[in-house]
């Protein structure tokens, strides 16, 4: 193994580690959850949930956006301007954050009214959000620790704030929900504390952190913090992160509309597709996100072969996880089907998109790691055409010609969103050919 892979290596594996965390915290939640009395608690959470993703998804800019900024003035030995990032952006997550709280009425209605659902779980449902949406400010918060640990090359300060987040989450689930350790029995409500908890204790965590590890950065002064070139450098950062992020939600939620018109077979084998899909991303973020800080570290330090060369290093480890989950998925996705339902139709539609799925895998490792290597080379303007030239030029028509001109019903779907997906590597790739994406680092 090369320097350059334990390089990459030591900032992917803790990274990894942190992803993975997350998706079985929704697990826990869902199981305790699942032993409650009534079968609309569980449909109240898991509608609920989806709004908070949808919320937490569409500013997740304030991580990238932080992580793209700090990687740069690291590389260059700017501590100020690292620390003064980190403030701007905790101010914007508190305000963001305090929005969604002030406007939390109107959101539960609209989301709700979207989603459906019976008279109880909308409910148990809005009970449900309007306790957690409390916790937006404290989870935003952490939105931004993270991209500045990322961008400082620090992967085991995510990692620490992550896991402390989890393991309160499913130990006040244990307590809250059911009663346990003296707490009272709160049910649906319970799971809501449960999740405003597990975010206060992520802040703790990640401002022990920042003054474990970080003490020189809090000393620089602050009054460079509303400087209007650098906000203004922030605030388009941002801005066009968010486009692509909304670009690609129109994507997804068009996808699950064109399902869901289908019939109940369709959408439930959609709905286990979309989690084994979700699996390739988790299994590959933790490279996209060494790629983040350590493509930016170079780019801050003037270096741009050696930024060249720990892209193409870890767009190499990224093909090759995308190569194996392929692999996997050709073999196996009747299996792993199976293994989520006993609906034996539901199966079939799953295994008729076999190899629509499994084909694909490599491809969407790419493209997960191509944009891990332009957030860090702040290249996020590009990122956002790119996203809407593959959701419009790409997805739009192989969705009006595979599902509304062929009739391919779910297969069409997914074809679409395989077109999305060559979209976007083939906008990726062409920029990564190209040494416009080198010259686009901080000053």
């Amino acid at each position: 193994m090369t320097r350059l892979d334990r390089q990459v290596l030591r900032l992917a594996i803790p990274n990894l580690l942190a992803s993975v965390s997350v998706p079985l915290v929704g697990i826990a939640d869902t199981a305790m959850i699942g032993r409650l009395p009534e079968v609309a608690y569980l449909g109240a959470v898991a509608t609920a949930s989806v709004l908070f993703d949808v919320l937490y998804w569409g500013v997740g800019f304030l991580r990238m956006g932080t992580t793209s900024l700090v990687a740069q003035y690291f590389g260059a030995g700017d501590c100020r301007a690292c620390a003064q990032t980190l403030y701007r952006s905790l101010l914007l997550s508190l305000l963001l954050g305090m929005a969604m709280v002030v406007l939390q009425v109107g959101i539960a209605r609209l989301g709700f009214a979207l989603a459906g659902g019976s008279p109880q779980v909308q409910e148990w449902g809005q009970r449900y959000f309007a306790v957690r949406i409390w916790a937006a400010p404290l989870v935003l918060c952490t939105f931004a620790l993270n991209g500045f640990f990322l961008g400082t090359a620090n992967a085991l300060g995510p990692l620490y704030l992550t896991l402390a987040t989890n393991l309160v989450n499913i130990g006040a689930d244990y307590a809250l929900i059911f009663g346990h350790w003296g707490a009272p029995a709160l049910g649906v409500v319970g799971a809501a504390w449960a999740g405003v908890l597990a975010s206060g204790a992520g802040v703790l965590v990640g401002g022990l952190v920042l003054v474990w590890q970080y003490r020189p950065y809090l000393r620089e002064r602050i009054e460079g913090v509303f400087d209007q070139r650098q906000l203004g450098h922030l605030f388009r950062t941002n801005a066009q992160l968010l486009g692509r992020t909304l670009c690609l939600l129109f994507a997804q939620f068009a996808l699950l509309g064109m399902v869901s018109r289908q019939g109940e077979v369709p959408l439930a084998a959609n709905a286990i597709v979309w989690q084994v899909w979700a699996l390739v991303s988790y299994g590959v973020d933790g490279f996209a996100f060494a790629a983040e800080a350590l493509v930016g570290n170079a780019l801050g330090g003037r270096d741009f072969a050696g930024a060249r060369r720990l892209a193409r290093r870890i767009l190499g480890w990224g093909g090759g996880i995308g190569l194996g989950f392929g692999v996997i998925y050709a073999c196996g996705l009747e299996p792993i089907g199976r293994a989520f339902t006993p609906h034996q139709e539901v199966v079939v539609a799953i295994a008729s998109l076999t190899w629509l799925i499994a084909l694909v895998q490599p491809l969407n490792a790419l493209v997960f790691v191509l944009d891990g290597i332009f957030i860090g080379a702040n290249d996020v303007g590009y990122l956002f055409r790119a996203m809407a030239v593959s959701a419009f030029a790409f997805f739009v028509p192989a969705a009006l010609l595979f599902v509304y001109s062929l009739g391919g019903e779910l297969q069409g779907a997914w074809l679409a969103y395989d077109a999305l997906m060559v979209g976007r590597f083939l906008t990726l790739w062409r920029r990564f050919r190209s040494e416009a994406w080198l010259k686009t680092f901080v000053a």
